[in-house]
C-alpha cells in the first residue's frame, strides 16, 4: 500500500524531501480530514489526501479566494457553480487546477472531518451546477440517485440553427472513439442509450436557445446529440466550428434532488442569466 509520501512524490515530482516535510510539520497535509503523524502512513484508494495552501492558515476560510460559487452548503452537500474551462477532476498526476482538488482544500480547511465525495462531472468546456458530497451517506445516497437517473438535470445550449420539430426527443446509442470524441452508431448494441428531451425557449435569425433535460449522463451526450442534428452549441470547436469566440454554450442551469438527510426534493440553478 503507498504512504502519504508516495502520494507526494506522484502529485509533485519535481519537490525536495525538505518541501514535504515542511507540509507535514507545518499541518498543511490532511488525510480524509486528519493530520497525518508521519510521511510514511499509509494510504489507500478511498482515502482523500489534500495539500492546503499556506494561506488556508492564516485567515478565515471565507475570505480564501475559490474557482467557484458556492451555490448551497449543508452538513451533508456542497454545490457549486463550476466556470466554463476548469476540469471536474483527474487522475493524481494532473497540474492544472480542478474543481475536485479545490473543493478537497476547501471542505479541509472550513469542516475537517467532512469527507468529499465526487459525485458527477461536467465537461471541462461547460458551466454550471456540481455536488458533492460531505460524507460517506451522502455519497451513497447520491450515487445511487444519479445511477437510476432520478436526479433532474436541466441545461441550457446556445445552438446554431433551429430544431424541427421545436420540442421534443433525442435518442442515440453513443461509442467514444479513441481520439475522445464520441459518435453515435447504428450498430445495435455497440453503444451506450443517450436520452435528451428538449424544449426550444427563444430563436432568432442566428440560432436558438435550448432548455434541455438529461434522461441519462453519457460523455458529450448533448454536444454529440445535438451536433448530429444539424445545430451545433455555440463555440463547441470538438463538434461543430472550427474556431471559438467565447466559452462553450451549454450551462448545467438546474439539478434537483433527493437530500440524502432530509428525504426531502431539492432543487438548486445557477445564477446566471
Amino acid at each position: 500500500m503507498p504512504t502519504v509520501l508516495d502520494w507526494l512524490i506522484a502529485r509533485y515530482p519535481t519537490a525536495k524531501r525538505e518541501t514535504f516535510k515542511e507540509m507535514l510539520s507545518s499541518g498543511r497535509l490532511r488525510v480524509n480530514g486528519e493530520r497525518p503523524r508521519s510521511l510514511k502512513a499509509m494510504v489507500g484508494e478511498k482515502d482523500r489526501v489534500v495539500v492546503l495552501d499556506r494561506t488556508a492558515r492564516r485567515g478565515p476560510v471565507a475570505k480564501r479566494k475559490l474557482p467557484f460559487a458556492i451555490v448551497h452548503e449543508d452538513r451533508d452537500v456542497l454545490v457549486i457553480d463550476k466556470p466554463a474551462g476548469l476540469l471536474t477532476s483527474t487522475n493524481e498526476r494532473e497540474r492544472r487546477p480542478t474543481a475536485w482538488a479545490a473543493v478537497q482544500e476547501y471542505l479541509a480547511a472550513s469542516d475537517p472531518a467532512a469527507r468529499a465525495g465526487l459525485i458527477h462531472r461536467l465537461d471541462r468546456d461547460a458551466s454550471g451546477l456540481l455536488v458533492f458530497s460531505k460524507n460517506e451517506v451522502a455519497y451513497r445516497s447520491l450515487k445511487q440517485q444519479f445511477l437510476h437517473h432520478t436526479v433532474t438535470r436541466i441545461y441550457i445550449a446556445h445552438v446554431h440553427g433551429h430544431l424541427k420539430p421545436p420540442a421534443g426527443r433525442l435518442e442515440s446509442e453513443l461509442v467514444e472513439r479513441a481520439d475522445g470524441v464520441v459518435r453515435s452508431t447504428r450498430m445495435r448494441g455497440k453503444g451506450q442509450v443517450a436520452v435528451t428531451d428538449y424544449e426550444t425557449v427563444s430563436t432568432d435569425e442566428r440560432g436558438s436557445v435550448l432548455r434541455l433535460t438529461l434522461q441519462t449522463g453519457r460523455k458529450h451526450q448533448i454536444r454529440t446529440q445535438l451536433a448530429e442534428k444539424g445545430a451545433p452549441i455555440v463555440n463547441d470547436v470538438m463538434y461543430g466550428e472550427a474556431e471559438c469566440t467565447g466559452a462553450l454554450m451549454l450551462t448545467a442551469a438546474e439539478l434537483a434532488f433527493d437530500h440524502p438527510g432530509t428525504g426531502r426534493r431539492v432543487h438548486f440553478a445557477a445564477n446566471r442569466p
